[in-house]
């Protein structure tokens, strides 16, 4: 009697197999998996300082905070917006530095804080990988306070329009910022100095700025003697230009994202998507708005702006010791 039952709980029993989870293949499959996201948790944690990064990110959204705010004052009392502005019919000296931080409605500001998210949260990002990162934040709060007083004197001695809003301007001038960290980027992976990709640069500006025009021209079907065709033309003959000169250039970056990882193929390409976008969302298709204009020539002054303030600043205040030998968020092998 006793052998039965014995022999009966033996039936009832799974079969183990060394090696094999107890719990069946199923269960143990998804267990494996939860242990092995848990492990590479681990391992990006132990590899990325988290909070180092986030106090950085937090430093970098302060601009979009007060952007936000502003928006959601205005929002509740919506004659504040106008009061913001520059207006050269009511002037204020206080709107030198709200008139990049109000928009014209909602469209208007969330256009500009995603562009600006975008472009400062990637120029992060190359900032961190060359161990850059103070000087990265020290270089966009200098490029804000400059962009926003030649923003409003922009406005104010400039007879097409009376009123100045919103943060394209900034958002130009940190994409101009942008190109120089993805130099020093390319500069840290490849081996080559940063002025072995200049000329990339130029012609992507050039090429940036023909294709703006040429979009507004097949937008508003301007005329054969329309100012913007001589532009157009011009700019044409110095990218040609460009192209011929620094040729070698481009050479050299092709065959050397050869040798890249495919991390660092992605980080150097990714920023090809981001300058489309930049010029879809700064550049849209109704340059006009009632007396409000959207300037083409401040969107590529900022760029301007942000490439030669960013440089020499970056020249400068790249000598001193407090900009070099940070503590460095990711731990390299």
């Amino acid at each position: 009697m006793m052998s039965r039952e014995i022999s009966r709980m033996y039936r009832m029993t799974p079969s183990f197999i060394p090696g094999e989870p107890m719990y069946g293949s199923g269960k143990g499959k998804d267990r494996l998996r939860i242990m092995n996201l848990i492990q590479k948790y681990n391992d990006f944690r132990s590899t990325v300082n988290l909070r180092l990064f986030s106090l950085y990110l937090a430093i970098v959204l302060i601009i979009p905070a007060i952007t936000i705010a502003i928006e959601y004052l205005v929002s509740v009392y919506p004659s504040f917006r106008s009061g913001l502005q520059v207006d050269l019919q009511d002037f204020h000296v206080y709107q030198l530095f709200t008139s990049s931080f109000v928009h014209l409605d909602f469209d208007h500001f969330l256009g500009n804080v995603t562009a600006y998210l975008l472009i400062a949260i990637y120029g992060l990002v190359l900032a961190t990988i060359v161990n850059r990162k103070r000087l990265y934040l020290v270089l966009t709060k200098v490029i804000v306070v400059i962009f926003l007083i030649f923003g409003a004197f922009f406005a104010i001695f400039n007879v097409t329009t009376s009123y100045y809003a919103g943060l394209s301007g900034i958002d130009s001038a940190l994409a101009g910022l942008l190109l120089l960290f993805w130099l020093m980027y390319l500069e840290r992976t490849s081996g080559r100095r940063m002025r072995s990709y200049y000329g990339v640069v130029l012609v992507g500006i050039l090429a940036m700025s023909a294709g703006i025009i040429a979009r507004y021209m097949l937008l508003y079907h301007t005329a054969r003697s329309s100012p913007l065709l001589y532009g157009l033309a011009t700019v044409t003959a110095l990218l040609v230009l460009a192209v011929i000169v620094c040729r070698h250039q481009f050479k050299d970056l092709v065959h050397a994202m050869q040798e890249f990882s495919w991390s660092s193929r992605f980080i150097t390409v990714a920023i090809i998507v981001i300058f489309l976008y930049f010029v879809w969302n700064l550049f849209p298709e109704r340059l006009a708005n009632s007396t409000r204009t959207v300037s083409i020539s401040l969107h590529l002054a900022g760029i301007v702006i942000g490439i030669l303030a960013g440089y020499l600043f970056m020249v400068y205040l790249g000598q001193m010791a407090y900009f070099n030998g940070e503590k460095e968020v990711i731990t390299r092998p």
